[in-house]
């Protein structure tokens, strides 16, 4: 269960150029490796695709599957991921760790449930071949498993696995993608968007089980508490609607501007706007380095004076120490966002003047180079509206992360749904300026936070340690007793 801390901390301190590198290639791999490896193999599915067919609507079709199964499972666990990785968190504290694996099966079937109710009815009436429905809800209920699992994996700083999973998963379904290009299996309908689907599916199942297999490997005992962790939602329940803000404030300019005059509607199925969409694909991933710098300097510094902080808090510290440990950790924060953000605009701007030619050299629309300069600018903001609310969350700031993630969520929604009527040369500003907007309220209470830490560290604590109670704590207790005697 070691983490990524050590490694990055031995790299960073030898004076190599090589080993700094290495630092940096091991941090882009753990950060945004699935990230990464997901996206490619998408779209080289669709590059064979292009290539050896013409049938334009069958690749709609496919990519509208795809788009629908990675935004609907991301919404269903979001209210889950921040709870279960508190609940991971605590029992890692306390070496409970038999706690961790019942979770995972318990929670894992709310999921399994859940997704697959919502995506049998959802695709019960459409009118496709049941072959291709059942594939399609198939692939929606393990992508709604894999990101639980991979908060599991997360938590106890697994990431290695995580991203070799993805890259396996991902070469498995170009394999597959281009046999089945050459000898296709013989669908009745849909030919060749059922065996790229298909082939997709085998990847995601391989990831899946390469994960799981890994999950249970380093969580090899476990126990009858597998509802145990829904007595958590009755004292952090605010973790669950923060985990629902964030994400679908994620995707709500996206799902608006399927019913702008650039959606498509596939098969009545599926309506979404392929333009816009790959406009903030574009966008999204020139942030990656954002998410290798906030790791490196997660593990490899701020850590490090957080602990300090609270092991001074815990150990009976004098003020004066923890004053110099609180004003050492917010430079610290103040130090590495500030260095992060210089870095993160320098190519944001670079590739918004470069996005001219690199677009025009591509092949892309003309309206999508315009919606993606936007666009970056916002996830530029937004990638560190995420920042500072896992920062607060470190600090048990729940309720100014949840101010935060709530209103990222309404003035996304409410800016993209104000600018969509104006026409093509404002969408995406709905999206800049709400994500600009959120992110001025993130930094303000950031710093009122830590300015105010002590007051948060030591005033709101209760003088006796709350008691369990509650309708869900009361919930996991029947269940319990009736299932697992």
């Amino acid at each position: 269960m070691a983490g990524i801390g050590f490694t990055l901390k031995t790299l960073f301190e030898e004076e190599y150029y090589l080993s700094r590198t290495k630092a940096y290639i091991y941090s882009a791999l753990v950060s945004a490796g699935p990230w990464i490896a997901a996206v490619v193999t998408v779209n080289l599915l669709i590059l064979l695709s292009d290539y050896y067919f013409d049938d334009i609507s069958q690749r709609d079709l496919f990519m509208g599957t795809i788009v629908y199964s990675f935004v609907f499972s991301q919404i269903i666990t979001a209210p889950w991921q921040l709870l279960i990785t508190r609940y991971i968190s605590d029992n890692l504290f306390s070496k409970t760790y038999h706690n961790i694996r019942a979770s995972f099966f318990g929670l894992g079937r709310i999921i399994f449930i859940s997704s697959y109710i919502i995506g049998l009815i959802y695709y019960y009436d459409k009118e496709l071949p049941l072959i291709y429905k059942t594939m399609a809800l198939a692939l929606f209920v393990f992508l709604s498993l894999l990101w639980i699992l991979m908060v599991y994996l997360s938590a106890i700083k697994n990431y290695s696995l995580i991203a070799y999973s993805f890259v396996v998963g991902g070469v498995i379904s170009v394999i597959l993608t281009c046999v089945w290009i050459k000898y296709p299996l013989p669908f009745a309908e849909f030919n060749h968007s059922s065996n790229v689907l298909l082939a997709y599916l085998i990847g995601i199942i391989t990831t899946f089980g390469m994960l799981l297999y890994g999950f249970l490997t380093n969580f090899y005992l476990g126990n009858n508490k597998q509802y145990d962790f829904l007595r958590y939602i009755d004292r952090y329940k605010a973790l669950m609607f923060i985990g629902v803000f964030y994400t679908l404030g994620l995707w709500i300019d996206d799902i608006i501007m399927w019913y702008s005059p650039l959606s498509v509607d596939i098969h009545a199925t599926y309506k979404y706007a392929p333009l816009y969409d790959n406009a903030m694909f574009l966008a999204y991933l020139t942030i990656i380095p954002t998410m290798i710098l906030f790791m490196v300097s997660v593990e490899t510094e701020f850590y490090d004076l957080y602990k300090k902080y609270y092991n001074l808090a815990v150990k009976k510290g004098t003020f004066k120490e923890l004053e110099i440990a609180r004003i050492e950790m917010k430079k610290s924060i103040n130090r590495q966002l500030l260095h992060t953000l210089e870095i993160q605009s320098i190519i944001t701007l670079t590739l918004i003047i470069l996005s001219g030619r690199i677009f025009s050299y591509l092949g892309i629309p003309l309206i999508v180079r315009d919606i993606y300069r936007i666009a970056s600018l916002g996830a530029l903001c937004n990638i560190f509206i995420l920042l500072i609310i896992l920062i607060l969350l470190y600090f048990e700031g729940i309720n100014y992360a949840l101010i935060i993630s709530g209103s990222f969520l309404i003035s996304n929604a409410v800016l993209t749904t104000y600018f969509l009527p104006m026409g093509i040369d404002y969408y995406g500003v709905g999206y800049f300026m709400g994500s600009f907007g959120t992110l001025l309220l993130a930094l303000l209470m950031l710093v009122k936070f830590l300015d105010k830490i002590h007051y948060h560290t030591f005033g709101l604590q209760p003088l006796f340690a709350p008691k369990d109670e509650g309708l869900f704590f009361n919930l996991s207790n029947e269940i319990h007793r009736i299932f697992f005697k």
